[in-house]
């Protein structure tokens, strides 16, 4: 499976090792990367085969061949895989935390929650987004669908940007925070 890299997602990941401490920058690119494989084991479990991998400033994109036709219910199952990965290594993470509290820090448990909890926001990029627009589909018109999607990812962007305004208040400047709201405001 061709793999494409974008100078992109070169600057992406430059600007998050300036955001935090190297470590959890490591820790993070490795769930994400396993976040990631979930999608391609859902779609390997369901004999799809991607046409193409593109690591982008956004992530990781799965590009399907031309002219591939998924089922909604499948489409959905793909795009909850990856937080089901992140969901389920949080909570072995918090496990292991729990049975050895000397040994293990409690990061590979926030990150994970943190990772799957955001990739479930119903925003259009997100794979929250995609699961309810697939989900909408069953019911609605894709169109209609569509614009339902916009409007849940322009309401979860306005508590978004509410939210971080005011932790930036209260706790000080985030760059990782700003950059996770301008990631939901580059989507709608």
């Amino acid at each position: 499976m061709p793999v494409h890299v974008s100078v992109y997602f070169v600057g992406m990941a430059a600007l998050c090792l300036a955001a935090g401490p190297a470590r959890r920058i490591g820790l993070g690119l490795a769930f994400a990367a396993l976040h990631e494989l979930g999608h391609l084991a859902a779609m390997a479990a369901m004999r799809l085969r991607p046409g193409r991998v593109c690591l982008t400033a956004a992530g990781m994109r799965i590009e399907r061949p031309p002219g591939l036709q998924i089922s909604f219910a499948r489409e959905i199952a793909i795009a909850l895989a990856g937080p089901a990965v992140s969901l389920l290594l949080a909570g072995a993470f918090h496990a292991l935390h729990r049975a050895f509290p000397s040994l293990l820090s409690p990061d590979p448990f926030l990150l994970n929650l943190g990772f799957g909890l955001f990739n479930l926001l119903p925003v259009r990029q997100l794979d929250g987004g995609r699961a309810l627009y697939f989900l909408l589909c069953t019911r609605v018109s894709e169109p209609t669908a569509g614009r339902l999607v916009t409007a849940a990812s322009l309401l979860c962007l306005f508590f978004a940007a509410g939210g971080a305004a005011l932790l930036c208040l209260r706790r000080g400047f985030s760059l990782s925070l700003v950059i996770a709201v301008l990631y939901l405001a580059a989507g709608c």
